[in-house]
């Protein structure tokens, strides 16, 4: 498989996009109707993929998030957490799998075991299972309204950090598309096949 990139590098680390490289390119390549997610046995399109994770990514730009800023998210089930980790990437966010000191938003399955107050400030809080102020529905109906694009990013832009490390985004896609690092997500969705989720709903 090929990474796309907005700008190659030169004498810098050019510009590139992870969620383009996973959803959009495919699109734009006449795939948009092939199953690019496949979750509890429902199919679902890259164009339909395209279409949530734009939403969430607007849910992301709504709250300010943008390039560099920190996205926890906690405890999420997979259909949830795959869109969030691709809008992340849309809008240059950087995925923490773990807590952070300096989130700008944090998703999470519940709010149970989260002290609001103390752990979060004033920090945007969105459940999945709509315990907190924000639930996941209602959040994604006002980001359909207004999706997001894919922002330009540098190679070497942070796309999550795992274990304390960060990942750097163009280093991670030409390790991915090499067949050095399986990731996850990333893996399927470049190659063009199908992501099959599984685990709790």
């Amino acid at each position: 498989m090929d990474v796309t990139w907005f700008r190659a590098p030169a004498d810098d680390a050019g510009m590139l996009n992870a969620c383009y490289n996973a959803l959009d390119v495919h699109v734009i390549h006449g795939r948009a109707e092939e199953v690019a997610l496949l979750h509890e046995q429902r199919p679902m399109s890259f164009a339909g993929l395209l279409t949530e994770v734009g939403a969430f990514a607007g849910v992301l730009q709504a709250f300010g998030v943008g390039v560099g800023d920190e996205v926890v998210v906690l405890d999420v089930p997979p259909l949830e957490d795959t869109v969030a980790q691709l809008a992340c990437a849309r809008v240059g966010a950087v995925h923490f799998d773990e807590r952070s000191p300096t989130p700008a938003l944090v998703l999470a399955g519940t709010a149970a075991g989260l002290d609001v107050g103390r752990d979060l400030g004033t920090v945007p809080l969105i459940t999945v299972d709509d315990t907190g102020e924000l639930g996941w529905e209602m959040a994604m109906r006002a980001g359909r309204t207004q999706p997001a694009g894919c922002a330009e990013l540098s190679g070497d832009a942070p796309l999550r950090v795992v274990g304390g490390t960060p990942v750097l985004t163009a280093q991670h896609l030409l390790s991915v598309a090499a067949g050095e690092v399986v990731d996850p997500v990333l893996t399927p969705l470049m190659a063009g096949r199908t992501l099959v989720l599984a685990g709790r709903s």
